[in-house]
This record gives structure tokens, sequence and C-alpha cells, in this order.
């Protein structure tokens, strides 16, 4: 047989680790196994841009990664019309319970634990290979389902969901993806009906809580979404994104202890993730909690340097008084964009603000000078009485 008429020689692999080593281990087992075509990435960003640079059959990722770790490409993956079905293992040095919850929440195929051998992988892709290509009819119909969704067909969408129910009455996700289309419809109430029948025929239904919450929030019923979101955090701990819908939702029913705590799991579980840190310094800010904005936004720059971030950061000193703490981050931010206008206006506030007026006066200038046409510098000076 030659290589173009194997299956498993055409097929197309994606190897995600941050480890050099482990991703040349995996690409010599794939070839072991007959798997010759692999491409390879060092985080999820970088992962994510392969896939749609062009096909690949099959993803195989490490949870632990900067950035953007495995079970964030695999949101990724399945929130992509054109990717959801993509095979995925995940490779991990330990499963515990918030990890299963988590990764099956986003409809993992499987998983791997370090340390293994070919044989183990080679059986793992077998079975997410066979299960792939023999779908359930319901599969088929919620499959289906979805695509007629995603293309504004509602009723035909809603045919084939009631389809599905029809063979598995007892489902959690058949409920849910109708409750989708009668909120689509405008009928709030049969929505909420089968948001709550889907919860009730599982209650560890992760996913059942959080799309109730969206679609509370939605109708501005916060308390509503808050009781939703607690379940499903309660039930997976380690989804850094909802801790922090979480945390913003406590934060505006006047609940700081609790939104710190969510802000806290966010962090503990998602630590080198700069997003997540200003996430939580953007929530923080907005609701007037300066100092807790600060440590948040310090958190995002020791991971990665973003102008926008130590803007962020300039803002909350600045509300502080901190006028000199936030000159220092605007001159770090400075280091690394020398030619940015708007950090030397932010750098003119802050020393008008703290009576340095003829050092704001400079500042102010050099803005203008990179951008003649900055309308607010000039009303700084002019206030200055430069003008």
């Amino acid at each position: 047989m030659s290589k173009t008429d194997n299956p498993k020689s055409a097929m197309r692999f994606l190897v995600v680790d941050d480890m050099a080593n482990m991703r040349k281990t995996l690409r010599g087992m794939l070839k072991m196994l007959g798997y010759d075509h692999v491409t390879e990435a060092d985080d999820g960003d970088t992962a994510l841009s392969r896939l749609k640079q062009g096909p690949h059959d099959f993803v195989i990722a490490d949870w632990n990664m900067p950035r953007v770790p495995g079970v964030e490409l695999l949101r990724e993956i399945r929130d992509e019309p054109m990717l959801r079905d993509l095979p995925f293992i995940m490779i991990t040095a330990e499963v515990d319970d918030g990890q299963i919850v988590r990764a099956a929440e986003e409809d993992v195929d499987g998983y791997i634990i370090k340390p293994f051998v070919a044989d183990v992988l080679g059986r793992k892709i077998t079975s997410v290979l066979e299960k792939k290509a023999n779908p359930s009819q319901v599969e088929i119909h919620l499959k289906v389902g979805y695509a007629y969704m995603e293309n504004g067909m509602l009723n035909e969408a809603m045919r084939e969901f009631e389809h599905a129910h029809e063979l598995n009455p007892k489902s959690a996700r058949i409920p849910l993806a109708m409750a989708q289309i009668y909120e689509a419809m405008g009928d709030h109430r049969k929505a909420e009906e089968l948001f709550t029948a889907a919860i009730s025929n599982n209650a560890r239904f992760v996913k059942g809580y959080h799309t109730l919450a969206d679609f509370q929030i939605r109708r501005g019923n916060d308390e509503a979404a808050i009781k939703a979101l607690h379940a499903a955090t309660s039930l997976s701990p380690n989804n850094p994104s909802r801790q922090v819908e979480f945390g913003k939702l406590l934060i505006k029913a006047g609940r700081l202890e609790e939104a710190d705590q969510a802000f806290k799991q966010a962090l503990k579980v998602s630590s080198k993730n700069a997003d997540i840190h200003t996430s939580v310094g953007e929530a923080y800010l907005a609701a007037g909690h300066d100092d807790k904005a600060a440590d948040a936004f310090r958190g995002s720059l020791t991971i990665t340097e973003d102008i926008n971030v130590y803007n962020r950061l300039g803002i909350a000193l600045r509300r502080k008084k901190r006028f000199k703490e936030a000159i220092q981050e605007y001159r770090k931010a400075l280091a690394v964009a020398p030619n940015d206008e708007v950090l030397y206006y932010n750098v003119g506030k802050a020393l008008m603000e703290d009576g340095q007026r003829e050092s704001a006066i400079i500042a102010f200038r050099k803005a203008l000078q990179i951008d003649p046409e900055f309308a607010e510098c000039r009303d700084m000076l002019k206030q200055l009485d430069i003008f």
C-alpha cells in the first residue's frame, strides 16, 4: 500500500505544547503509529492561527501552557463553526475533578495522562476517530439543527431538535438547544422554561447553568444570573472567564467579598494569562475599587507589557492621587512606545495633577509634536495659558 492509499498517512495532526522536547516526542510517536503529517505550535494562540491557516484533522494539546492553555484553545475551537467538530485530545500531568468538569464542559474528546507510551496514544486516537465516524442519531440531529440555527433557519432547526428530543427525552442538551431557538424567536417565557428543563434533566449540566445566566443577564435579571453562575462556578470552578463574569455581577450587587473570591479563583487557575488579570482590573476600576484595580493591572504587566494596561493602571493610580507612581508607570510605557502621543498626554495630566506645571507643559507639547491635531492636548495647554 502506498502512502497515498494509507488513510493514516494522509491525516494532518496539530501538536500543541510549550515544551519543544514534548512536541518532538509526540511527533516521533505519531510517526511510529503511521501518522506522517504533523504541524507544531508552542501555545494556544499560535495553534489557533495554524488551524485557521489550513485544514487539520486532529489536535493534541497540553493543558498547561503560558498565555493560552490547552483548555482555552479547546473552547476557542468549539466556538468556531468551521472547527467545532475537530477531534481534540488533552494531555495533562494530572487530572482532578475541576479539570475533568472544565474539559468535559468544552467537549474534549479524550485525555492522556503523562507519562504515556505510543500504544496508549494510538488507542486513544483510534477510539476518538471511531466515535466521530459513528455518531448517534441524536448527535446527527443536534449537529444539523445547530447548522440550521447558525444560518437563521430557526423553524428547520427546531424540527431537528424535536426529532432529537423524541429519541432522547431525558437529554439536557436538547432542551438547551430548543431554549436558544425560542429566545431567538422572542418567546422568553418558553425559553426560560426550557433552560430550567435542561438543568432539571442534569443537575450537573454546567453549560446549562451558564447559558441560563447569560439569558438572565440579557434580560436584566442580575439576581437570577448570579444564582445560575453560582451553580456553574460551584460545579466547575476552573473556568476563569466565568469567574470574572460572576465577580462583575457580584460587585454590581454590592457583594464585594464574594466578588473578591471569584476574582481570586480566576487568577489562581489562570495566573499566567494577562487578559484575565486585565479583566479583573477593569472590573475593579469600573466599580471604583482603584487599589485592587492597580494590583490586577500590575499583575497583567508582569506577564506582558501592554500600552493600554499601562494607561489603565495610570488611571487607577491617579484616582488615588498616587501621581508619582502613575508617572513612573507611564514612563515605563514610553520606554516601550516612545512615539505614543496618548501616553505623553497622560503623563502631562499626571504631572499637572501633581503640581508639576512646567514638566506637564513639556509632556503636552511632545504629544502635540507627535499629533498636531490632538484636540484634547491643545485644550489642556489652553488651561495652562500656553495658547
